[in-house]
């Protein structure tokens, strides 16, 4: 993510915190404040999980000299579509 665009969605997740509200980073749904992991840096909100995302995935936070990296590895096959 460019750092343009990291910046604008921290500024936007600090909004959204205030009103109790947060944009999933991957799945990009609106959660409750008790719905999500959140990981906060210095009094800024960095990262959002919501519950759905969080139970089906793998998520690893690592520090880095820039920040935090984040990555998730999917715990199980994505099924497309409904049964017969």
């Amino acid at each position: 993510m460019h750092p343009e665009h990291q910046r604008a969605w921290v500024q936007q997740a600090q909004l959204d915190a205030e009103r109790g509200v947060i944009a999933c980073r991957m799945c990009k749904r609106h959660a409750g404040l008790d719905e999500t992991t959140t990981l906060w840096r210095n009094g800024l909100l960095v990262f959002a999980l919501c519950d759905r995302c969080a139970a089906s995935h793998d998520v690893m936070f690592s520090p880095t000299e820039a920040g935090v990296e984040v990555r998730a590895k999917r715990r199980g096959p994505l099924i497309v579509g409904g049964g017969p």
